[in-house]
């Protein structure tokens, strides 16, 4: 059966919009297959903490924005996500705090950092308890990410990366 390209992704980015639906932000352990997912806690300066898990061909990462730092940036620690086994990978972000602010992202690609780049609010997704943010696509070089948000926010934002299989 020949395949054909060009819904595939369109089937993708639906994939990933109903994945939305998934609340990582209070994961239980009796919902979790012990040993399949590895929760790290990472430090954060600036008390902006974060966690990462990851699950199969996913990485979460739990991004409290709680505190600015002396230039009033409000910044999570890059955190790593080697995608190097990788053919790439998509970003995708969700939050149940509601208000007007931005997220950003930036990518260490071969010991060079990115420039900020903003996820964008996703204008197709009707939900009143998120605010869900747009997915981008991630390079197979990606070494570390970076997250900021444009104010302090009062829960945690959910970023997932999406990784595929080479």
């Amino acid at each position: 059966m020949k395949e054909n390209k060009s819904i595939v992704p369109y089937f993708i980015m639906l994939l990933l919009l109903l994945s939305n639906c998934k609340d990582y932000s209070q994961k239980k352990e009796k919902d979790s297959n012990v040993g399949k997912g590895v929760d790290v806690q990472l430090s954060i300066v600036a008390n902006n903490e974060a966690s990462l898990i990851k699950e199969d061909n996913v990485f979460v990462v739990n991004q409290t924005f709680s505190k600015e730092d002396g230039q009033k940036n409000i910044l999570g620690k890059p955190v790593e996500v080697d995608l190097s086994t990788t053919s790439g990978a998509m970003l995708s972000a969700y939050s149940k705090y509601n208000d007007e602010y931005s997220v950003y992202y930036k990518t260490l690609e071969n010991n060079s950092w990115s420039d900020w780049l903003e996820l964008e609010e996703n204008e197709h997704v009707d939900n009143p308890n998120r605010k869900v943010f747009s997915p981008k696509n991630l390079n197979p070089s990606v070494q570390k990410i970076q997250f900021k948000s444009s104010k302090i926010t009062k829960s945690e934002v959910i970023f997932r990366i999406y990784t595929f299989e080479k």
